[in-house]
């Protein structure tokens, strides 16, 4: 009797290059783990490992870039000063004026809305740098009462360079890449879809355990990913919605 069941689905486009090349890999791990014979998707395992071969090419003169290594130094630097702000911040919740105190309380609380955007990937603690100084800026007082304007003038010079290098790299690589990134994902994805739909097809021809406990660490692996990508929406989103003024 026809089942219900589907394979789980990621809205792939939306990952980053590095998950979704890990994604498509891992997902290679559990296609060989249940034997793609069994699986009945081994017609496709050819053009798999071939779109998988050149989007690992693509990512690899990415990393390879003579920027990366700037961009890792700039890095470092823009997490520098961004726990500099922070540290800052944290020893005048303990200044003997309570004007102080109440300036450097209402500066924390943006700071821990944000979190440690250092541990994020490049453009996203960009974006998450640039809306973290525009909430400080509209609290002008408070950052005067901290002297914290130094401190977020030198976070904002290193973002900026930072994001200019960044720009720089991916010019240079998209001319430089034989198989441009966009186009090896597109090449990965559209196979990751053919298989996936034979899975399905296979899935409601025979039910959800006719390759064992393929089917439910299969799901649990692209949930994994699924909710990983909605936080990381999340993050992008809620400073958005979010008023200028504690």
């Amino acid at each position: 009797m026809p089942t219900n069941f589907k394979i789980t689905r990621v809205p792939t486009s939306r990952l980053t290059n590095e998950n979704f090349f890990r994604f498509m890999t891992e997902n290679r791990r559990y296609y060989e783990i249940y034997n793609p014979q069994t699986l009945e998707i081994a017609p496709f395992m050819d053009e798999y490992d071939t779109a998988l071969a050149e989007l690992d090419n693509a990512m690899e003169r990415i990393r390879k870039s003579p920027d990366t290594e700037r961009i890792a130094a700039l890095d470092a630097d823009f997490d520098r000063t961004y726990s500099g702000m922070d540290a800052s911040v944290k020893a005048y919740l303990h200044h003997f004026d309570p004007v102080v105190r109440t300036a450097a309380e209402n500066l924390d609380v943006i700071f821990r809305h944000y979190g440690n955007i250092g541990r994020r990937p490049y453009r996203e603690e960009l974006a998450a740098s640039h809306n973290l100084v525009q909430e400080l800026r509209a609290r002008q007082t408070d950052v005067a009462a901290l002297n914290l304007d130094p401190w977020i003038a030198a976070h904002e010079a290193v973002a900026t360079a930072l994001a200019e290098l960044l720009d720089v790299r991916t010019e240079a690589t998209s001319h430089q890449t034989q198989v441009r990134a966009i186009d090896a994902r597109r090449r990965m994805e559209a196979v990751y879809q053919q298989v996936s739909d034979r899975l399905d097809a296979v899935i409601n021809l025979r039910g959800a355990d006719f390759a064992g406990n393929f089917y439910n660490e299969y799901n649990a692996h692209a949930t994994e990913y699924r909710n990983t990508l909605a936080q990381h929406l999340g993050r992008i989103r809620k400073p958005a919605d979010k008023p200028a003024e504690q």
